[in-house]
């Protein structure tokens, strides 16, 4: 089964992207740490424990993994950025998200844009709240695991 990680920080928005990403709704104080949705063969999204935290194990279980979403909610993004070398160096293919792009006045463009600046890479703008670009980037996630 293929794995795509959900990483970022606590209160990223991890959760809530991985249910709109399945379309399910689940109690909020439900424990869970994987789901499968379907497209290029069977897909087990991954809600990884926050990069923030200590010893979270995020780092190991990143080894079984195909494709990371790095997900950056606001303009402090250092310890994102240090993640993104760790997944690289793993050999991950890696999709930056703009979460919570429903908080940010521009839709969080501006971020993208400094993001971009700093990784190379072009982060896509979501809102799990309002379903913004949420099925561009399940688009995006199916094309990436069928170039792996």
């Amino acid at each position: 089964m293929r794995q795509v990680g959900i990483f970022g920080k606590r209160k990223s928005g991890k959760s809530a992207l991985m249910y709109a990403l399945t379309k399910y709704t689940m109690a909020r104080e439900t424990e869970y740490s994987a789901m499968e949705i379907g497209g290029v063969g069977k897909i087990m999204l991954v809600d990884t424990v926050g990069v923030d935290v200590e010893k979270s194990g995020a780092e190991k279980s990143a080894e079984s993994m195909e494709l990371a979403l790095m997900l950056i909610s606001n303009d402090s993004f250092d310890l994102e950025m240090a993640w993104l070398s760790k997944l690289r160096k793993l050999g991950l293919k890696i999709i930056l998200v703009i979460s919570q792009a429903d908080k940010f006045s521009d839709g969080g463009k501006n971020l993208a844009a400094a993001v971009h600046e700093v990784s190379g890479i072009e982060p896509i703008c979501v809102s799990a709240k309002t379903g913004e670009k949420v099925e561009e980037l399940n688009k995006k996630i199916l094309k990436k695991l069928a170039e792996i």
